[in-house]
């Protein structure tokens, strides 16, 4: 997991509420890094505030660069000392949906190989609670570390693996092309913390300022593709690379599906993925989901009312 001083996140930016600000000069633009997991639907919000030029009108220059990115690799850092913090969410449950090579059963798993991105990663521990469910464990199978969902969903059509835990777009792919979807996680509303807006604990208070006016543009910048369905389809398709009208809804129907409209991590999700954590051996360190959490920028958007304006200025519809 790689850090900076700047904020690292899988995040989105977006428009600010003050219709009369132009582009800031791009002297005076302040450094901001955003770490993405991978080209996932959790970290699509992103992409439309690039194609919106919305991180000029914010007044930061963003640099885009991969990471691992969610509670469960923020716990494992802060073992370790990194102190870091989650102050917004993407994803509060698991957007997972396992599959299989055709003719592979949920009874036909012991001793077959299960593609995950890092050991201790939310794919990780997805692993473990199918297992869990199977009545098998860690020893039964072979887990091995491939990457990103594109990744794994390589390697499944190559044969490397027997097992992918995948993430639209390549979900639907995965369908198109016969794998079989043994479960689906996000189906079961599996209360977690899968992507977010993680800083330092040192930044969030040095950068108060800054921080927040950067959670302003993602959640204006969610909210922006959450209401408009031509403009987000487009991006999609421009940055997932594909001209797929089913891909290009399925990934489209998750982001809605998944996205919280106050972009707030969930504390249930947060108690979740440590006892998850816990239960498959991980030393978590504190058990106290305070202890990764700070909601401090949210709450003070929704009292000053910045939620209710996005409302009447994107409106989404059901």
């Amino acid at each position: 997991m790689r850090l900076s001083k700047f904020g690292i996140a899988a995040v989105a930016l977006g428009v600010t509420l003050e219709a009369a600000a132009g582009p800031a000069q791009a002297a005076d633009l302040i450094p901001f890094k955003i770490g993405i997991s991978a080209p996932v639907v959790t970290v699509f919000p992103v992409w439309m505030g690039e194609a919106g030029g919305f991180y000029e009108k914010e007044g930061l220059k963003v640099e885009v660069i991969n990471m691992e990115v969610g509670l469960a690799p923020a716990v494992l850092a802060n073992k370790q000392g990194a102190d870091l913090r989650l102050v917004t969410s993407t994803c509060n449950t698991i957007p997972i949906t396992m599959f299989t090579k055709p003719g592979v059963g949920m009874g036909d798993l012991k001793g077959k190989t299960f593609g995950i991105s890092t050991f201790g990663s939310e794919t990780d521990v997805a692993i473990s609670i199918l297992l869990k469910q199977l009545g098998l464990t860690r020893s039964d199978v072979t887990i091995s570390q491939i990457g990103g969902s594109s990744q794994r969903f390589g390697a499944l059509i190559a044969g490397r693996i027997d097992v992918a835990p995948l993430i639209e777009p390549a979900i639907t792919l995965a369908k198109e092309r016969g794998f079989n979807p043994i479960i689906d996680l996000a189906a079961a509303k599996t209360p977690w913390i899968f992507d977010s807006v993680v800083v330092s604990s040192s930044y969030l208070k040095a950068n108060n300022a800054t921080l927040t006016r950067f959670v302003k543009a993602y959640i204006a910048g969610a909210y922006l593709a959450l209401s408009d369905e031509a403009k987000a389809k487009e991006v999609i398709a421009q940055k997932f690379k594909t001209s797929d009208p089913k891909v290009i809804a399925a990934t489209y129907a998750d982001f809605k599906r998944l996205m919280p409209r106050d972009a707030a991590p969930s504390r249930a999700g947060a108690e979740n993925v440590l006892a998850q954590l816990e239960a498959i051996g991980t030393d978590i360190g504190s058990r106290n989901p305070a202890d990764y959490l700070d909601l401090g920028i949210i709450e003070t958007l929704k009292r000053e009312g910045y939620f209710a304006q996005l409302e009447k200025i994107y409106p989404i519809k059901p």
